[in-house]
């Protein structure tokens, strides 16, 4: 199963870290790891390179399998980065919802 964590801040979500496999099917044939991915480098590709917020963490380890990406709270306050990450939040619950079995999502909120 794959699990998402979202950290939450006072002024919305400061990090997504996504671990595991779904197991829907094989790996290379699975449709639902390949989507949670793609919305994960969608995100870190979207805040990087077409934003151009330079301050985010990220971290991939594909022996665990591990994609966390991490951003400043004042981040949040940019009207187009979060844009990205909402939208990217939604589908990503939008695939939790559509594969329950396989995609489990918690907010956790920051200390």
């Amino acid at each position: 199963m794959i699990e998402i964590s979202v950290l939450m801040g006072k002024k919305g979500p400061l990090s997504i870290e996504v671990k595991g496999h779904s197991g829907y099917a094989p790996e290379g044939e699975d449709i639902v790891c390949a989507a949670v991915s793609t919305l994960m480098y969608a995100l870190l590709l979207g805040l990087k390179e077409v934003i151009g917020i330079c301050d985010i963490t990220s971290e991939i380890n594909d022996e665990i399998p591990k994609f966390s990406i991490l951003w400043k709270e004042k981040n949040m306050s940019d009207d187009r980065a979060r844009a990205v990450i909402n939208t990217i939040l939604k589908s990503l619950k939008y695939i939790a919802g559509a594969y329950p079995k396989y995609v489990h999502i918690v907010e956790v909120n920051k200390s």
